[in-house]
């Protein structure tokens, strides 16, 4: 059972998302405070969409999926609209990013990676054979070499 809601008609992921489930999921179990996930699409160049996690004092999570503030080309009203309906709030004067907050009784790391994903896919059309960027880069590359256990990584497209 997901601790993170399903909101509006977000279908699950296939097994094609599985190796980045499985690898931001270790990420955000082993990083110290903070995860980011970037993608570099074919249409979004070199300011591709991101989501990041940061883990606060008392373990709560703090999630952002990125705004128009920060993308060229823009996401247009649907992708706002999805957002929304997955459970994102808006960007605000103080949040410039969607954002979200998790509660440390309910942070479960591969609801959060699979929502996270989600995310990327419904909002920002990315697509699991696009290029990704995983930030701490030493945690992903230890993760990858199965420092912590094997984790199987298919046809990842890592920058």
């Amino acid at each position: 059972m997901t601790t993170i809601p399903e909101h509006g008609t977000s279908r699950p992921l296939d097994d094609s998302w599985t190796p980045l489930v499985k690898v931001l999921s270790a990420m955000i179990t082993f990083a110290p405070i903070h995860v980011a996930l970037q993608a570099y699409t074919d249409f979004d160049g070199a300011c591709g969409p991101y989501v990041q996690t940061l883990q606060e004092d008392e373990g709560d999570l703090y999630m952002e999926a990125v705004s128009n503030a920060y993308l060229d080309p823009e996401i247009g009203p649907d992708s706002v609209n999805t957002l929304l309906e997955l459970g994102w709030n808006l960007p605000d004067d103080d949040f410039p990013n969607f954002f979200r907050f998790i509660p440390s009784s309910d942070v479960r790391p591969g609801d959060v990676a699979d929502f996270l994903l989600r995310t990327l896919r419904d909002a920002y059309l990315v697509k699991p054979t696009d290029t990704f960027e995983f930030s701490p880069d030493d945690l992903s590359e230890a993760i990858l070499r199965g420092d912590y256990g094997s984790v199987a990584i298919a046809d990842l497209r890592l920058i």
